[in-house]
């Protein structure tokens, strides 16, 4: 008699199945609109940020001819000894030029660079001042220069950045606010509840998902930002990255948010609403209040976000204090570069924690 083996089917771990609740939760989003409209909003942002400087003057580089050197007499016994006697010095007033374009005039003549002058590169972080050391006696000289200039990666990425942050808040509202809610809304919770899996991995399992998808609509953007950066600005700044660091952390915390709104709220609309203002109006609305009460809110997660933009500057700009006359005066505050990092990550924690608790206890009824 042949032996008989009976299946043996055990219920997957709870580690097991976050990976299957991220899968068909994320293969939803990208079977609906809302991937494909942030994408188009992407697009379209990217397009007209892009286009409208040039179509305002405002070029990202150029040719500038015959402009004038002022240069500054100097008393060549007052320089430091050295192979060659510095008779004066100019600048050259842009802060990225083609150094090897660089031609100078002496008197409407072109003036050979071999033992007359001398152009030297300061750099303060990505940007340059060129100074132009001319080895002869010029006085009654008019010196002019033609050379390329073309924006500063850094400046050319703040443009683009201001969006980013606008950006996180789309991504949040539109695959996070609803994400709890929805099940008692529409009634897929009667469907999906039942299963013998644990709502903290539903919860989870969906939360990656919703993350996932923002972090691929984040990605475009910055990706598209590196490569326009590298044809505009002829490179990317040295903190590109780390403002890409910033952003995911804004990301995770905003969406973290989102579903601590839609574990709480009973209805769709209300926690998309809420969610999207709170982000772009009522967070921003208390951080500019404290500017001009003089109260520094390091525990706002909008104000900490801004380090996603200030971290290209260099050095980082530090908070100062403007004059307003009979006003009074407006604080301008910047997030601490460290304790954004923590901030993110404590909204993060709370509010994952306090949402999945929340949707633990709540009951699918009516």
């Amino acid at each position: 008699m042949a032996e008989t083996h009976e299946a043996k089917h055990g219920v997957p771990s709870d580690m097991e199945q976050i990976p299957v609740v991220w899968r068909y939760e994320l293969l939803r989003y990208l079977r609906s609109w809302r991937l494909y409209a942030s994408f188009a909003v992407v697009a379209l942002v990217m397009v007209l940020l892009y286009l409208l400087p040039p179509l305002l003057g405002e070029s990202y580089s150029g040719t500038d001819t015959g402009t004038e050197i002022w240069v500054t007499p100097m008393d060549p016994s007052a320089v430091p000894a050295g192979p060659y006697a510095v008779y004066a010095t100019g600048t050259i007033n842009r802060s990225q030029i083609d150094v090897d374009s660089v031609v100078l005039y002496k008197d409407g003549v072109e003036y050979p660079s071999a033992g007359t002058w001398t152009l030297n590169e300061v750099s303060f972080g990505s940007a340059s001042v060129y100074t132009i050391l001319v080895l002869e006696n010029v006085t009654g000289s008019e010196i002019t220069a033609t050379y390329e200039w073309y924006i500063s990666p850094e400046s050319f990425e703040t443009l683009f950045l201001n969006f980013a942050s606008f950006l996180v808040i789309i991504c949040a509202t539109f695959f996070g606010a609803d994400a709890i809610v929805g099940e008692f809304q529409n009634r897929t919770g009667y469907l999906v509840f039942p299963n013998p899996m644990k709502r903290a991995v539903l919860f989870i399992g969906k939360f990656l998902a919703s993350l996932t998808a923002g972090m691929i609509v984040l990605t475009i953007f910055y990706v598209a930002l590196a490569v326009l950066s590298l044809f505009s600005a002829r490179g990317i700044d040295d903190d590109f990255l780390l403002s890409f660091v910033y952003s995911v952390e804004f990301l995770v915390a905003a969406m973290a948010v989102a579903y601590l709104i839609s574990s709480l709220l009973k209805g769709s609309t209300g926690a998309t609403v809420l969610t999207f203002f709170l982000f772009i109006m009522i967070m921003p609305i208390v951080d500019s209040v404290g500017m001009f009460a003089g109260v520094k809110i390091e525990g706002s997660l909008t104000f900490s976000s801004g380090a996603l933009i200030y971290v290209l500057s260099d050095p980082y700009p530090s908070d100062t204090s403007q004059d307003m006359g009979p006003m009074g005066s407006l604080d301008v505050y910047y997030p601490d570069p460290v304790l954004a990092h923590v901030v993110m990550l404590a909204y993060a924690l709370a509010s994952l924690g306090l949402g999945m608790y929340l949707f633990r206890r709540r009951q699918l009824a009516g």
